[in-house]
C-alpha cells in the first residue's frame, strides 16, 4: 500500500524547522498546521506551540492541515465532529453509534489517501492532554485501526512513529500497552501493507469492549485441530510460525513450505504469508482455515508426533484422493499393497484383527480401486502380514510418509485439468506444480507429455468461464523472449492453481 504525502511538496523542508530532530508532534505543527502558519508570531496572541496539538473540547473550523482543494477541508471538519462524536466528546445523534462513526471515519481513510495525515494528526490532538480517560481510550482504540489499515505520508511518519514511541514507553500511562499495539501495527502496514476490507462491524464492537483477539480454529491435516487466537492485525506468517513451533519446526526456511488456505464451499484460496487472516474471514463463521505444506524442499524429521501425524495426515489423503500420482506398472500392485499394510499397521486397534475387504479398499486410492483387483491385492497383503513383524503405529506413518515420498511424483501439487489449448497434450491430464516446474501428466499412462520450468513462466492469469456452466481456467505465458509460448487450461480449481503457482513463487505483485 504506497503512501502519497499529503504535506509541502518538499520534504526536506523539515530540516529547516528549529528542532525537527527531535521528530515531536509539536515539532510537525509547528511546520505544517494551517494554524501555526496563520498566525507567524506564536507568542503575540500568548499561545504555545504545544496547544496546536493539544485537545480541544470545540470543533476545529478549519482542516488542521493545509488543502487547497475546499472540499478535503470540508471533509476535514466533518471528520473531527465524527472523531469528537466517537470519543464522547460531543454528544451523538440517536440514530448514530460508536462503530457508526469508526466506519465513517475509516471510509473517509480509504476514498482519500490526501486525507489519512489529517486524521492521524485529529486523533492525536484529541488524545494528548484529554482529561477524560474514556475517551482517550477511544482515541486509541480508533488509532489502533489506523495504524494497522492507512500508512501516514513519508513526512509524518517519523513524527507519528516518535509519538507512538513515546506513549507506549511510559507504563504509568493507561494506553502504553495498546500504543504498543499501534506500533506493532504500522510496522506491519509499513512491511505488509494495510488489511484489505474495513472490520465487520462485530470485530469493532468487541475492540471497543477490550477484546482484540478472535478464537479461530485451524483444520490441520488428519484431522487434528490447533486452536489459536488471532488479533485485528495478525498476518498469516504469525500464525503459520506459531503452529510450527508447536510442531517442532523451528528453521525458518520449513516454515515457509506451509501455507493455511481459507475454504468456503468449495473454494480453496491459499493465503499468502503477507496477507493479514483476518480478511479471509467471515462474520458468519462460514470460512474455514486449513494447513497444508506445499513445498518439500527441507529434509523431515520425526521426532515430534504432532509433526509425524501432520505429514501422513496430508500425504494419506492426498494418496487416497489420487492427488500423488502412481506410475501404471508391474510394481503398482506391490506399492499399493505395503501402503495398504502401513495403513492397517498405523492404526492402533487394529494390531490384533484380521483385514477385511471392506478396509482393503479403503486403504486404496480411489482412482485405481476400478483397475486394480482387490482379490489380488488382498493375497499381497495376506502375504506381507505373515510374513513381516508389526510395526508400532508411529513407526508405520513414518514408513508411508518415507515410501510414498520415493514415488515418482511426490511434492507436486496435482490438479485434474479437463480442456488444454495446446492440442498436443491429450485431455483430460494432470498438471503438477512443485518448487520448480509445472508438468504435464497423461491420465491413463501417467507419462510427462510437458515441462515449463517455472524459471521461464513469465506472467499468468486467470480466465473466466466462456459460457453458462463452462469452467474457469488459467493463461500461462512462458517461454523465453525470443521464443514465447501461451497456453490456457480449464479446471474447476482454475483460482486455487494458480494462487499455489503465486504462493510458491512468492509473486506478491500478482493478484486475481
Amino acid at each position: 500500500q504506497s503512501s502519497v504525502p499529503s504535506l509541502a511538496s518538499e520534504p526536506n523542508s523539515l530540516m529547516l524547522v528549529p528542532g525537527s530532530g527531535h521528530y515531536t508532534m509539536v515539532d510537525f505543527a509547528t511546520a505544517y498546521f494551517r494554524e501555526a502558519q496563520s498566525r507567524q508570531g506564536l507568542s503575540a496572541d500568548k499561545k504555545s506551540p504545544a496547544d496546536l496539538v493539544r485537545h480541544t473540547k470545540v470543533p476545529i473550523q478549519e482542516s488542521l492541515l493545509q488543502y487547497s482543494d475546499r472540499e478535503l477541508n470540508e471533509l476535514a471538519t466533518k471528520n473531527f465532529k465524527t472523531l469528537m462524536r466517537f470519543m464522547g466528546d460531543q454528544s451523538k445523534p440517536r440514530k448514530q453509534n460508536e462503530v457508526e462513526c469508526i466506519y465513517e471515519i475509516l471510509q473517509l481513510c480509504k476514498e482519500k489517501e490526501s486525507l489519512h495525515d489529517e486524521v492521524y494528526c485529529q486523533v492525536i490532538k484529541q488524545v494528548t492532554y484529554n482529561p477524560n480517560q474514556e475517551s482517550v481510550m477511544r482515541g486509541w482504540q480508533l488509532l489502533s485501526l489506523l495504524t494497522g489499515y492507512f500508512l501516514p505520508s513519508n513526512i509524518l511518519m517519523p513524527y507519528a512513529t516518535k509519538f507512538l514511541q513515546l506513549a507506549s514507553s511510559d507504563p504509568s500511562t493507561t494506553h502504553h500497552d495498546i500504543a504498543k499495539v499501534c506500533q506493532s501495527n504500522l510496522r506491519k502496514n509499513v512491511m505488509y501493507g494495510g488489511r484489505r476490507h474495513l472490520p465487520f462491524p462485530v470485530e469493532i464492537e468487541a475492540l471497543l469492549k477490550g477484546r482484540s483477539s478472535r478464537r479461530l480454529v485451524i483444520v490441520m491435516p488428519g484431522g487434528l485441530e490447533y486452536i489459536s487466537r488471532t488479533k485485528t492485525f495478525t498476518v498469516a506468517k504469525e500464525l503459520l510460525q506459531e503452529i510450527c513451533e508447536q510442531m517442532g519446526a523451528s528453521e525458518q526456511e520449513e516454515i515457509q513450505e506451509f501455507v493455511l488456505h481459507a475454504i468456503r464451499s468449495k473454494m480453496v484460496r491459499p493465503i499468502r504469508s503477507e496477507e493479514y487472516l483476518h480478511d479471509y474471514l467471515l462474520e458468519d463463521n462460514l470460512v474455514t482455515v486449513t494447513l497444508r505444506r506445499v513445498i518439500w524442499r527441507t529434509p523431515l524429521h520425526f521426532e515430534n508426533e504432532v509433526y509425524i501425524d501432520v505429514h501422513y495426515g496430508q500425504i494419506l489423503w492426498d494418496y487416497l484422493n489420487g492427488k500423488i500420482l502412481l506410475s501404471h506398472s508391474e510394481e503398482m500392485e506391490m506399492q499399493v499393497s505395503i501402503l495398504a499394510m502401513l495403513q492397517y499397521w498405523a492404526k492402533s486397534e487394529h494390531q490384533n484383527s484380521a483385514l477385511t475387504r471392506e478396509e482393503l479398499k479403503e486403504y486404496t486410492p480411489k482412482t485405481l480401486q476400478s483397475s486394480i483387483s482387490l482379490q489380488v491385492l488382498q493375497n499381497h497383503v495376506d502375504m506381507l502380514l505373515r510374513t513381516r513383524q508389526p510395526l508400532q503405529p508411529v513407526d508405520a506413518k513414518i514408513q508411508f510418509i518415507e515410501h510414498v515420498m520415493k514415488l515418482p511424483f511426490f511434492g507436486y501439487n496435482t490438479y485434474f485439468v479437463e480442456r488444454v489449448s495446446d492440442h498436443t497434450i491429450p485431455a483430460p491430464c494432470f498438471f503438477g506444480v512443485n518448487k520448480e516446474e509445472i508438468i504435464v501428466v497423461d491420465v491413463t499412462t501417467q507419462v510427462v507429455s510437458c515441462v515449463i520450468p517455472l524459471k521461464d513462466l513469465q506472467k499468468m492469469r486467470t480466465l473466466r468461464p466462456t459460457s453458462d456452466g463452462g469452467l474457469p481456467g488459467i493463461e500461462l505465458n512462458y517461454g523465453s523472449a525470443d521464443r514465447p509460448k501461451t497456453m490456457w487450461l480449464e479446471l474447476p480449481e482454475a483460482k486455487e492453481m494458480y494462487q499455489t503457482i503465486v504462493v510458491i513463487l512468492d509473486e506478491t505483485e500478482v493478484h486475481y
